[in-house]
């Protein structure tokens, strides 16, 4: 099964526990085929301040079910001391499955494809990067949907190799 992920970070070292994360998923026999550039922006539907994400976008190959893909990486995100005291809170590191092979679940803690991917530009500026034809599940081009979203939490773009 093909697929695409979203990985995110604003604690520590983050740079440094999504390359943690990105091993993680490897070693759990989950290939990672493509990668985004890193895109920090600026935390989305918060309340409290905090600091800036680090985001990126990986198309990935695995031979897991979509709860074994969830399962492997709630126990990349638990090693990586994650932590979910409130909703959005501060995170090393947060694993979103955003679309699978045209899968479609809907369990309470499970929802593929992610219901809220089309309205985030942080999701959306590294998928269109990586996959810049993909159809979304609406129906829609990437193109127009990242077309109309803003880049104004965007602070930057850098790549995994370098030093934040």
């Amino acid at each position: 099964m093909t697929g695409y992920l979203c990985l995110g970070s604003n604690l520590g070292d983050r740079l440094n526990n999504i390359r943690s994360a990105l091993a993680g998923l490897e070693k759990a026999g989950i290939r990672v085929f493509k990668t985004s550039s890193v895109y920090e922006t600026k935390p989305h539907g918060v309340d409290v301040p905090q600091e800036n994400y680090y985001n990126l976008v990986v198309g990935i190959e695995c031979d897991v079910s979509p709860q074994g893909l969830l399962d492997t990486s709630r126990r990349i995100e638990d090693s990586l001391g994650r932590l979910r005291p409130y909703r959005n809170a501060p995170r090393t590191i947060d694993i979103d499955i955003l679309m699978l092979d045209g899968e479609s679940v809907s369990t309470p803690d499970l929802v593929i494809p992610h219901p809220r991917l089309e309205e985030r530009p942080f999701v959306i500026y590294p998928l269109s990067e990586i996959a810049p034809h993909v159809v979304l599940p609406s129906g829609r081009p990437i193109i127009e949907v990242k077309n109309g979203l803003p880049d104004d939490e965007i602070v930057k773009v850098l790549t995994l190799e370098e030093n934040g």
